[in-house]
């Protein structure tokens, strides 16, 4: 109750020109989307990436592998019996 009215009095000011500032009005247009869909499609008409999606996968599973199998390791050291 005390700590309120304290901080009322401290925020008094502050607060005031925050209120006093203009409000800012953001708007995103409606056909930004167009925009952005062109875009796209005319980077996977260059890079095809419906063809390029194996490659992109095995990486993928490969580095997951790669990050599993470390994890395993490093979990598998710190159990007494089976450290190396």
């Amino acid at each position: 109750m005390i700590t309120d009215k304290i901080l009322d009095v401290l925020f008094y000011f502050p607060l005031l020109l925050v209120k006093a500032l203009p409000e800012i009005d953001f708007a995103v247009p409606d056909n930004i989307f167009n925009g952005i869909n062109t875009f796209l499609s005319n980077v996977g008409y260059v890079i095809p990436i419906r063809a390029l999606m194996p490659i992109l996968v095995s990486s993928l599973a490969l580095s997951a592998f790669k990050i599993s199998w470390a994890l395993i390791i490093r979990i598998k050291s710190f159990i007494p019996t089976m450290g190396a």
